[in-house]
Parts: structure tokens; C-alpha cells; sequence
């Protein structure tokens, strides 16, 4: 039987398979794998494809024979030439599916990588001596039943001799299934994947693949090392891996649903619709909602500068509000919403947990093991963090890296990697007292470092304001939707209706998915100079107030929301109103966060606490405490208090920046009610 494939795979390398070999020839060892598109034996000969994914075993041992005799002339050493079957479409089940029904059988996932292990050497052809008559023959591991007796004394003392055997390398890998090919809140969970020889180090944690492999199952052992009796382990015995783009859009789209999606883009109102489809169970917040539907779009991607540096595409948002203002709500709806999201709490997730990590654990026998955090994992996504502002100092300095350059480092233990964190980021968190305080300065009420907030695109504050027509309406909304979800349940059949969302929320992910797969907008010259006028113009006021509204920084933030709102019209032109709509929210983030107590609009509210009107404050208060110290030889808190006062800073501002300076150290107190500067060494 086994000559009988062995002839047909003969013919079948003779046919498809010329190229490939001639390529093992002059490159032998370095490549020793032939891919075979299981789809072209399958044209071949459909039972010879069938019995290969029924009983691999035989097939594959029947393949390396076949290909063996292709290389006659190639002296092989200890290498083995290995038929890398790809591309089967047979046995194709979801990672938390494969079971028992698969054993044996060789089946085909599409996974993501979530934690690899290092390289250990496995016995491939082991030598087995007699310790006691010395001797000694050779079996293949994985094949060849051992022996307990020594087959010339008959005695218990066959053992294995490491010198003489042969090894290859092996690596564990596990992987689960990619997040946009589950639904609702199906957790989760990893297959165990040994890959041997030269697949080792092909891959690393976040990479999305099409892995081939033969199910196979061990002995289960507890954790005293002990084999448990009728249990068993699974594990995928590695065939082929084929890297697959790991993309947000990979969601498949049928003809009549794509003639649907091109129908709904040519609506005039199409953004309107899809801002009123993100959370309806939420009453308002409609610029927040305008700029978490242009987060699920993002900017263009794959944008390179003259010196080769990214251009990131994806947009971060922050949103800092009141307890009970529907933030979590806001994050849980938009993580469902997209085809590749995921949802974090800051309180509870650890840096490796949301970045990545290099550990000793179990899963490498006590090596070190690369694993993926949730930015990895959620990378051509969107990542929802909640609480973001209780995540741990360590953790947030990951995050500087991930939220600018979108790749996280490890380096621990002599592992050094790189992973791609292409995702964008939705972060929700608590003014630091609990509620906003209008009378301090917004970053002063955020616990969340100056350097990461500058790396939001935009930040929307969601104040809890008691407004009677506002109430009213929130009341209202909330009552409503809770009536109709209980008379759903107690199948009432006439009960007031909730207003449905424009747009269906299955429709709408394919609706983003296909533009972020197919539109990718290009900036028109109305539309830069849209943005540039917006700009200049602003920077001309920060001049003449003496405050900086705008950076250059939050120009790529404009052009990515002017591409997102785009992308969102399927239009292949960034037109003027859609850089007029990334403006609208850039004036409202200013407006709202960004106005000190005098009007102006200084960008340095938000992004380092120092704004103008507090460092003009801070150096009026220096400088008469200085003149008072030359004047009257002391400076009393009550004399600066009156010195101020003619300055327009009121009591409650001269003490507060007084401890301030204290604080930092620019002053001290040699005796009650009266402070001195401290004299640096450089004065």
C-alpha cells in the first residue's frame, strides 16, 4: 500500500512540485520543506487528498519517502526532507472546538499565536545500549516500539545513550482563536502546538496564522508528576504554518452583503447613521460618539515618511468623566462593535497582560516563554481600558511605546523582541477626587502622566451637569429602555418601542470592516489646506495671548480623523468637510478642556498642567517674594499675600502656589508665616 502512494506522489512532484524540489537541491540543508497546496493534490487525485486528512500518518510517511527519492543525489546526512501540506479546507473547526472527534486526523486552524516557548532539543532517533552486555541498537522514537528487554541478554537493562542518538530542535507554541472570529463573550481558550526542525522561531506571540497539524494526544500528568489514569493532553503536531495578515476587516463578505454596504454609503447622512448606531442605549454624548465611529474607521494605513518611519493610522481617545457617566458602557459597546476588540480593566490587568511579557512557566518546563499582551492580541483592532488612570506606574511605561510607535519591547533575561501593537486605544478614566473641580486645571485632576496624555488624539471630559431639560430626557431614555427590555420578557406583545439604531449592528461591522479593508483616502489639497488655516490661525492667537493652543503634533491627529471620516462615506477623497469635521471635534476638546481661567486656549492645560497663566502666576509670586527678601529682609506670607492682591492673585492662588514651590523644593520655610527661596547652584 504504502509503494502504491509513495508512486502516486511520484508523479504528482513530477507534475506540480518541479520547482520546489530544484529549490531544496541547491539549497539543501538550509531549505529542506516542500510546500504542497493540498488544493492541487486535490485536483489530482481527491481520494489521495482525502485519505491524507483522514490518515495522515501513512500519506505523510508515504510523501517523505517520495521526496527522499526526488533528492537521490543530495546527500541527506541526519536531515529529513519534510512535505509541508498547506492551503486543506477539510477539517477547519475553531480553536475551542478541536476534541476527541479529531484525534489522529489532520486539521487546519486559523489562530493567533499567544505564547511561545524556547528551543529544546527532542530525540528524533534515540540509541539504546545494554548496560550490561553492551548491546546497542538504534529506534526511531516517534515510530519504534522500545523494547524493555535487552533483546541479546534478555535482561532490564536497555537505557538510552545520548551520544549516540540523533535530535531535532523542538518549540511549543500555544494558540487560541483570533477575537473576530468569536462572538458575544465566549471565552477564550489554548491548544498546546509543538513545531519542530526547521519551523523553530518562524513565529513569535501576536502573529496571526493558518496552522496545519496532525491532533495528537499524551498522557496527562498532575502536579506531582504522576500520569493520571484515563486522561489525556491534546497537542497539534505541526504539518505547515502559512503567516496571515493580521487584519481588522477579516470578516467575509458576501456578494449581496457588499451590494448592501455600497447601497448604504451613498445615503447623504451616511455619517449621521452610523453615530446614531454606536451605543443608542446611551442618551447624548454625540460628539463622543462621532469620535469613537472615526476611531473604528482610522486613518490610512501603511503610510511611510522620506526616512522610512510609520505614520501611525490609528487614533487614541480618552475619555475623563463623573462616576456613573456611562464611560464603561461606551467602551463595552465599542469593543462589541468592532470585529477584532477587546475589553480591560485598569485595576485588575498587569503590564505583561496588556503589553507583552517574557516569564518561566510550566508551559515551557521552567524556560522562559514569550506571551502576548491584550494590545498584541487586539493589534488591527480596538483595545478598551477601563479604569485607565489605576494602572500601575511599571505597566504605564509600556504603554509611552505602544501608543506612539505601536510596537512593544521585551527585553529580560537576555530576550530581546519586538511585537506589533497596531491597535487603536479607547481609555476611560476618573478625575483623581472623584468629580471634576472647575476650579482646578484639568491635567492637575488627572492621575495619568503628562507624556502619555499627549499621545491622545483627542480627550473628552464627561461632566455630570445638573441641567432640569437634560434630566428630564436622560430619565426618560433610561426608563423607556428599561420598560421595553421588561415587557420583551414577559413577552408583552404591545409595549412602547425603543427607536432602533439607523443601522444594524451585524451590518455596521461589515460596513467597517470593508472600508477599512478596500477605502484607503487620500488628502486633497482643499482639504490640507483646511487644516493648515485652522492651524496658523491658531498659533497666531497663542502668540499674541502668550499661550499655545495647538502643537504639531495634533495635526496627524486632524488628517487621521479627516481620513476616518472619509473612510466612513467609502470615499477615496479626503474632502473639505471632512477635515471641517475633525476640526468640530478638535474645537470641542478645546473648548471644553483646554480654556484657562482668563479665555484663552492653551493646549498646555491638558497636556504638561502648566499652563501660561499658571507659570505667569508662579514667576509673580517668585518675583516678590524676591523683592520683598531684598527689601525688607524676610518675606511674610502676609505681605505676599497683599503684594499679590494688587496683582489681581487672590489669597486661595498665593498659598496654593506657595506649597507648590515648597513642594518642588524652590522654597522653604525658616520660620513660621515666612518663607525664603532656596539659591540653586547654577544661580
Amino acid at each position: 500500500m504504502l509503494d502504491s502512494i509513495k508512486s502516486k506522489f511520484d508523479d504528482f512532484f513530477d507534475l506540480y512540485c518541479k520547482e520546489g524540489i530544484a529549490d531544496i537541491i541547491t539549497s539543501f540543508p538550509d531549505k529542506r520543506s516542500l510546500d504542497i497546496d493540498v488544493k492541487q493534490l486535490s485536483r489530482f487525485d481527491p481520494d489521495l487528498a482525502s485519505e491524507l486528512v483522514e490518515n495522515p500518518d501513512t500519506i505523510m510517511e508515504a510523501a517523505v519517502l517520495a521526496l527522499k527519492g526526488k533528492l537521490a543525489d543530495v546527500d541527506l546526512k541526519d536531515y529529513e526532507p519534510h512535505p509541508r501540506f498547506y492551503g486543506q479546507t477539510f477539517n477547519t473547526p475553531l480553536v475551542q472546538d478541536v476534541g476527541s472527534s479529531f484525534i489522529g486526523k489532520m486539521i487546519m486552524l486559523d489562530s493567533l499565536v499567544v505564547k511561545r516557548s524556547e528551543i529544546n532539543p527532542k530525540v528524533k532517533m534515540g540509541t539504546y545500549k545494554c548496560t550490561y552486555c553492551g548491546y546497542a541498537q538504534r529506534f526511531r522514537v516517534d515510530k519504534d516500539e522500545i523494547p524493555e528487554l535487552c533483546p541479546q541478554c534478555k535482561r532490564h537493562s536497555l537505557k538510552p545513550d545520548p551520544k549516540d542518538s540523533q535530535f531535532i530542535n523542538l518549540q511549543k507554541i500555544a494558540v487560541q482563536d483570533p477575537l473576530e472570529r468569536l462572538r458575544g463573550n465566549t471565552p477564550t481558550w489554548q491548544l498546546e502546538v509543538w513545531i519542530e526542525d526547521d519551523l523553530v522561531n518562524k513565529i513569535i506571540p501576536g502573529d496571526r496564522i493558518e496552522l496545519t497539524g496532525i491532533l495528537r494526544i499524551r498522557p496527562r500528568r498532575n502536579q506531582r508528576g504522576k500520569i493520571e489514569g484515563n486522561l489525556y493532553t491534546m497537542f497539534l503536531d505541526t504539518v505547515a504554518i502559512t503567516p496571515k495578515q493580521k487584519e481588522f476587516a477579516d470578516i467575509n463578505i458576501t456578494e449581496e452583503e457588499e451590494r448592501q454596504i455600497l447601497e448604504l454609503s451613498k445615503s447623504p447622512d451616511i455619517f449621521e447613521k452610523i453615530t446614531k448606531s454606536m451605543a443608542p442605549s446611551i442618551y447624548g454624548y454625540d460628539e463622543i460618539k462621532q469620535a469613537t465611529a472615526l476611531q473604528l474607521f482610522g486613518g490610512t494605513p501603511g503610510k511611510l515618511l522620506v526616512d522610512g518611519g510609520a505614520i501611525r493610522a490609528d487614533m487614541h481617545i480618552l475619555l475623563i468623566g463623573d462616576p456613573g457617566s456611562a464611560k464603561t458602557r461606551v467602551l463595552q459597546a465599542v469593543s462589541r462593535l468592532v470585529p477584532k476588540g477587546i475589553y480591560v480593566s485598569g485595576k485588575s490587568v498587569t503590564g505583561g497582560g496588556m503589553t507583552a511579557v517574557a516569564e518561566r512557566d510550566e508551559f515551557s518546563e521552567g524556560g522562559w516563554t514569550l506571551k502576548a499582551g491584550a494590545l498584541v492580541l487586539a493589534s488591527g483592532g480596538i483595545c478598551a481600558i477601563d479604569e485607565f488612570d489605576k494602572i500601575g506606574d511599571e505597566d504605564r511605561a509600556a504603554l509611552h511605546e505602544a501608543l506612539e510607535s505601536q510596537t512593544i519591547s521585551v527585553a529580560k533575561a537576555g530576550i530581546v523582541a519586538t511585537f506589533t501593537a497596531k491597535a487603536a486605544v479607547l481609555a476611560a478614566a476618573n478625575p483623581k477626587f472623584g468629580r471634576f473641580d472647575p476650579n482646578v486645571y484639568p491635567a492637575e485632576q488627572f492621575d495619568i502622566p503628562t507624556t502619555l496624555l499627549s499621545r491622545f488624539d483627542l480627550i473628552f471630559p464627561i461632566k455630570d451637569t445638573m441641567d432640569i431639560e437634560q434630566d428630564k430626557n436622560i430619565a426618560s431614555h433610561i426608563l423607556l429602555q428599561h420598560q421595553a427590555a421588561g415587557a420583551m420578557l414577559a413577552e408583552v406583545q404591545e409595549y412602547k418601542q425603543v427607536e432602533r439604531p439607523p443601522i444594524d449592528a451585524e451590518l455596521l461591522r461589515r460596513y467597517i470592516a470593508y472600508a477599512k479593508k478596500n477605502v484607503h483616502p487620500l488628502l486633497t489639497e482643499e482639504s490640507s489646506n483646511k487644516i493648515r488655516e485652522y492651524y496658523i490661525d491658531l498659533r497666531q492667537i497663542g502668540q499674541k495671548s502668550g499661550a499655545p493652543a495647538i502643537t504639531p503634533r495634533q495635526i496627524e491627529g486632524l488628517i487621521r480623523m479627516a481620513e476616518a471620516s472619509a473612510k466612513s462615506r467609502l470615499s477615496k477623497r479626503v474632502e473639505v468637510s471632512d477635515a471641517e469635521l475633525a476640526i468640530a471635534l478638535s474645537e470641542y476638546m478645546l473648548k471644553t478642556l483646554a480654556v484657562d481661567r482668563g479665555g484663552r486656549r492653551d493646549i498646555d492645560t491638558i497636556l504638561t498642567g502648566m499652563p501660561r497663566e499658571k507659570v505667569d502666576r508662579i514667576n509673580s509670586i517668585t518675583a516678590i517674594i524676591r523683592k520683598l527678601e531684598e527689601t525688607e529682609q524676610s518675606a511674610k506670607i502676609q505681605r505676599i499675600v497683599e503684594e499679590a492682591g494688587r496683582e489681581g492673585i487672590d489669597e486661595g492662588t498665593v498659598n496654593k502656589y506657595i506649597n507648590e514651590l515648597e513642594r518642588i523644593g524652590d522654597l522653604y520655610r525658616p520660620r513660621a508665616g515666612v518663607v525664603k527661596l532656596v539659591k540653586h547652584e547654577n544661580e
